[in-house]
């Protein structure tokens, strides 16, 4: 499924490109001086006018473009395009105004072509504003169409806003879907720590849909490692945080609480709880890969190798849970890990 390929991670052109006819028109060589002008004016307008709705300035477009069809009256193009600034501008007021202004901005959005020249810069200007709307409403933890704002942020190209607006968000909510896109903005920053928010967000729900898009293609690959390399195959998608960490992928996981991931429960940070279900399989399967991972901790911490026997027993542990991902551990090495 590929919940978050609306936008498809990229960052939206924000150059202005002249509306319907503002470059195709030419005078002619034997054009009188008053044509030339006209034809001048009218060239002007319309990348003014382009410009405007790049900039999400509705309201002076509409003006470039009544000036227009006043000047050429005859011009059924410079009414039609005049017409549909003047609808899209009433329907950007009506939005502005409604109960859920993040929601029916979202809905603007969609109905322009990302792909069409000065509109997909509009369109990159909408998101933001539904990001913005949406902050001012929920906060940087709220959801539209279960995406925090620093998703439509990310949808933009703005790296920056959407990982400071993230990083808020998992202050309050430690979500899969949240850690999920902070790596992913972090990735786009070139960030080291862009992995271990992968780690993280893989421990708390690797069946959440924004794996299937992550921007690092190690990591969204992870279940096909799992599936057909080391021969996982029931719900591979619940070890890729131990296949990750055992193949290098992923960092190991120092610094991260496993008891409060869930080792036994879905129970997000401030005790809010994950509220999608899972298949009985899905969870069982996560639950074995989470201990994996608290076996391979603890036979990597340097308390564990002060004792012979600590390391053994996490180690049988490990292959009771795995024994394909143990043998592929034991392989590389089987001791401190590194990696991400």
């Amino acid at each position: 499924m590929r919940q978050l390929s609306l936008f498809e991670g990229r960052a939206l052109p924000v150059e202005p490109v002249p509306v319907d006819g503002a470059a195709a028109l030419s005078p002619g060589e034997d054009a009188h001086a008053g044509q030339l002008d006209l034809f001048a004016q009218r060239t002007l307008r319309l990348s003014l006018a382009s410009e405007a709705i790049a900039a999400g300035e509705l309201r002076e477009a509409r003006r470039l473009f009544a000036e227009l069809v006043a000047i050429h009256p005859a011009d059924a193009d410079l009414r039609r395009q005049s017409e549909r600034v003047a609808a899209l501008e009433r329907k950007l007021a009506r939005a502005r105004g409604s109960a859920a202004p993040a929601a029916a901005l979202l809905g603007i959005a969609r109905g322009l072509d990302p792909a069409s020249g000065v509109f997909a810069s509009l369109h990159s200007v909408l998101l933001r504003r539904v990001a913005e709307a949406l902050r001012e409403a929920e906060g940087d933890d709220g959801r539209l169409e279960g995406q925090p704002p620093g998703y439509y942020w990310l949808a933009t190209g703005d790296a920056a806003e959407a990982r400071a607006s993230l990083s808020s968000a998992a202050q309050v909510r430690r979500s899969a879907r949240t850690l999920f896109l902070l790596a992913d903005a972090a990735t786009a920053l070139g960030e080291p720590a862009a992995r271990r928010y992968y780690l993280e967000a893989l421990l708390r729900d690797p069946f959440d849909a924004a794996l299937a898009s992550a921007r690092d293609e190690a990591v969204r690959g992870l279940p096909d490692v799992a599936r057909y390399e080391l021969e996982i195959e029931e719900e591979p998608a619940a070890w890729s945080a131990p296949v990750g960490i055992v193949t290098g992928v992923l960092p190991p996981p120092v610094g991260i609480a496993l008891d409060e991931v869930g080792l036994a429960e879905r129970v997000a940070s401030g005790g809010a709880v994950d509220e999608r279900p899972r298949a009985a399989g899905q969870a069982e399967a996560l639950s074995r890969a989470r201990r994996f991972v608290a076996a391979l901790a603890e036979a990597s911490s340097r308390e564990a190798r002060r004792s012979g026997e600590a390391v053994i027993e996490a180690r049988r542990a490990m292959k009771r849970l795995a024994p394909a991902l143990f043998a592929a551990y034991m392989t590389r090495g089987g001791g401190a890990l590194h990696g991400g």
